[in-house]
């Protein structure tokens, strides 16, 4: 009978070996496992929390072992990982350990003795006590670094948006796996009786237990998971302006077809026409499922988006460019991504950026709006991106956008950022999205 244990170390495996999403791959692995209820959670937490955790997790086993840790065998030291992760996060008492050796014993037993002595030495600390330990001599961004378990490099980043002062906050955040958020397509669905609304999207509610799966409009594509932060980002578009009776709107980059899917739903009342478009053929499958419950009123493109807007010029009154970046503003539900992810990783994507931004500004028509969205903070990717392509396009402007969120959530602080919206995990329980919406007036 296959453990959590065991899951939560053959998930790790494929996600180290084969770059696979934790989040694609692990409920497919618990359902093959048949795992009861308790041990799916159990598997669930300890395969996000060893990933997301293995900054820390790695520093306290440096200590513990003869040599490099980066030496160790990789299936060996994921195991160690997930063990320590149990012993130091979760608290969970000094017998579990006899469980991993046993797991040892299965998998590589000459490494069992290795495995039995390294643990020993691990539990003889608290967390806490680890902490100090590792971090004695530290500078304090790496200090911040290793008790938050982030790569140094996007802590860097992140200080340089919120301030010394708030970025454990928002590091912690980072760390706490959110409740799922889901939207009842407005015109399709209502929030269930009883369900907790969400605090700033009038048709998002929250998942307290259960599966979601029983939840009533899920199996129909007319409810779905879509954090409350996405959910915003389309909705400000959609308010920037009075929606006119047979206005034409493009989700340009739009896989995998959430976004897409609340743009049909508020637009299709009122006549408009949308296109949604994806690069990608395998995403813009993605779309085309998530667009069911329309019908065929939506045309999906499988186009390169710059290619596009080139041959629409003037044409389109509405605008959205979630553009591809580095994702950082998603860490909380991505738990291994934060290690993939390099600085190098923006020579690409800027430039990619901007590209689609400026190729949306000249297919609007005059008056239209594009709402530039990317689920990351970072100025290199947002505010930059967003000057640039102004200073190239003198018939555009920016709108101010956290007004025209008040209209959607009046309740929301602390979410403006210059002319544009901002929002992080600890100040408002969405990923960071930034929101800039731009028009043309000439």
């Amino acid at each position: 009978m296959t453990t959590a244990r065991e899951v939560a170390l053959d998930v790790t495996a494929r996600v180290r070996d084969d770059d696979a999403y934790s989040n694609l791959i692990l409920p497919s692995a618990i359902r093959d496992a048949r795992l009861s209820s308790r041990d799916s959670g159990h598997a669930t937490d300890l395969t996000y929390g060893a990933l997301r955790w293995r900054g820390l997790l790695d520093a306290v086993l440096d200590e513990c072992v003869n040599g490099p840790l980066e030496r160790v065998d990789s299936d060996v030291r994921d195991l160690l990982r997930l063990a320590t992760y149990e012993l130091l996060v979760r608290r969970d008492p000094p017998h579990i350990i006899n469980e991993w050796v046993n797991q040892a014993n299965r998998r590589f037993r000459r490494a069992a003795g290795f495995v039995n002595a390294t643990l020993r030495a691990v539990s003889r600390r608290t967390a806490e006590e680890w902490i100090a330990t590792v971090t004695e001599n530290a500078s304090e961004t790496h200090a911040l670094a290793v008790r938050h378990s982030h790569p140094e490099w996007i802590v860097r980043e992140f200080i340089e948006l919120v301030g010394a002062g708030e970025v454990s906050d928002l590091l912690s955040a980072n760390n706490e796996p959110p409740v799922p958020t889901l939207i009842a397509l407005p015109g399709l669905a209502i929030r269930p009786v009883g369900a907790q609304h969400t605090e700033y999207s009038p048709y998002g509610f929250r998942s307290e237990g259960g599966s979601l799966s029983d939840v009533a409009g899920i199996s129909d594509g007319v409810v779905r998971v879509q954090d409350e932060g996405s959910q915003l980002a389309v909705l400000v578009l959609t308010h920037a302006f009075p929606i006119q009776p047979n206005e034409r709107w493009l989700d340009l980059c739009a896989g995998p077809g959430g976004k897409t899917a609340l743009l049909a739903a508020t637009g299709n009342p009122h006549g408009v026409s949308l296109e949604a478009n994806e690069v990608l053929p395998h995403r813009a499958e993605l779309v085309r499922r998530s667009l069911a419950p329309f019908g065929d009123s939506v045309a999906v493109s499988v186009r390169d988006g710059r290619e596009l807007c080139a041959e629409n010029s003037n044409t389109f009154d509405r605008i959205l460019v979630d553009a591809p970046c580095t994702g950082l503003g998603s860490l909380r539900r991505r738990a291994e991504s934060r290690w993939r992810k390099q600085p190098d990783d923006l020579v690409d994507l800027v430039p990619l950026q901007r590209e689609l931004l400026s190729g949306a500004i000249g297919s609007l028509t005059v008056g239209g709006v594009v709402a530039y969205v990317t689920c990351s903070p970072l100025a290199a990717e947002t505010t930059e991106v967003v000057a640039a392509s102004i200073a190239e396009h003198p018939e555009a402007e920016t709108v101010d956008t956290a007004t025209i969120l008040t209209t959607v959530a009046p309740s929301i602080l602390n979410a403006q950022r210059g002319s544009a919206v901002q929002l992080y995990p600890h100040r408002h329980h969405t990923d960071a999205m930034f929101i800039q919406l731009i028009r043309r007036t000439r």
